[in-house]
Formats: structure tokens, sequence, C-alpha cells
């Protein structure tokens, strides 16, 4: 656990363990996507106190939202990127190293209080970097196997032991997978 944070992560992706295309592209999530559904994203988002992403997610996002990333205004965001170039600050965002993470969170992000959380939005390389700090788990895997693309997880990170705290299956077919950590 990072000191006085509770860290949570809320993705989506391919039954074969990917996040995105190889392309960067979600076209495949749309075949879950229902106007009256959100998947407890919502109730999800009302808890975020802090918002952690990864340069390439970042990038990709900001660019399929026509150059605006959508959660600028809402939380602080923090980018980790691991290029010494990238780190330069802007309005509403917070760029950091990808060496030291865990401490440079600790240092950079708001304490979280009652159930709130820092949403550890990825991308992988992120999320693999951090998952032995990462207090809960909100996985939604949609039924399409990719083949290829951008995978949640990356070989060589740390063994964790996470406890199942819920499941749903949904009229879509996308099944969701909540855990936290051990004890």
């Amino acid at each position: 656990m990072i000191a006085g944070r509770r860290v949570g992560v809320f993705a989506a992706m391919s039954l074969d363990g990917h996040l995105a295309e190889p392309n960067d592209g979600l076209d495949f999530l749309a075949s879950v996507q229902r106007e009256d559904e959100d998947y407890g994203y919502m109730a999800f988002a009302n808890r975020v106190q802090g918002y952690v992403v990864g340069r390439r997610t970042f990038d990709v996002v900001t660019e399929l939202c026509g150059g605006q990333y959508p959660h600028v205004g809402k939380w602080p965001i923090y980018v980790v990127t691991s290029a010494a170039s990238d780190r330069s600050d802007m309005d509403g965002v917070t760029f950091g190293c990808l060496d030291n993470l865990p401490s440079w969170l600790e240092a950079n992000t708001p304490e979280t209080s009652g159930d709130g959380l820092v949403w550890c939005d990825g991308g992988g390389q992120l999320i693999s970097a951090l998952s032995d700090q990462i207090d809960e788990w909100t996985l939604s895997v949609v039924p399409t196997l990719l083949g290829a693309g951008i995978p949640l997880f990356r070989d060589g990170r740390p063994s964790v032991r996470l406890q199942t705290v819920g499941a749903a299956s949904y009229d879509s077919g996308l099944i969701q997978l909540r855990y936290t950590l051990a004890p």
C-alpha cells in the first residue's frame, strides 16, 4: 500500500487480457456498450480523489477526445512517464517519473479519506508497476479474444494475492470481477 492512499483500478479488458487493440483502438468495447448501463463506473468515479495514468494512455485518450483529456478539472491528474522530456506540467496535470513510482505517488498524490481512492487507469505498464500497491480491482471482461494488443499485465511484476469481493454478469455478456488485497 501507498501510505495514506487507497489505490483502485477500474478497467475493461478482452477475455485474453488486453486493454486495447494493437493500434491502441478500443473498438472491441462497442459490443458491450449500452445506453442505460455504466457497469458501476459512476459509483466508482464518485469515490475518486486523484487520478494516475501512464503517458501513452494519456496521449491516446487525449487524441480520441479531440485534444482535451476528459478528466482534467474533475480530479488532480498525475501522468507517469519514463522519458525526462515528457515531464512538463500543464493546467490540472502533473507529470512524474516511472522510476521510484510508489514514493513519487506518496509525495505527490492527495491522501484519500473515507472510501475515496486514487484511480490507477493504466496502461498495462503502470498497472503492472503498481500491482502490489493496488488496494482494489474492478475488472470488466469483454467476451472477445483480441489475439494481440496492449496487455493489462506485464511479465516481471510481483506476485500478489487477492480476495474476491464480487462478481456480476450482464446481458451484454460482460463479466465484472472485483477484488481487494488479501489480508
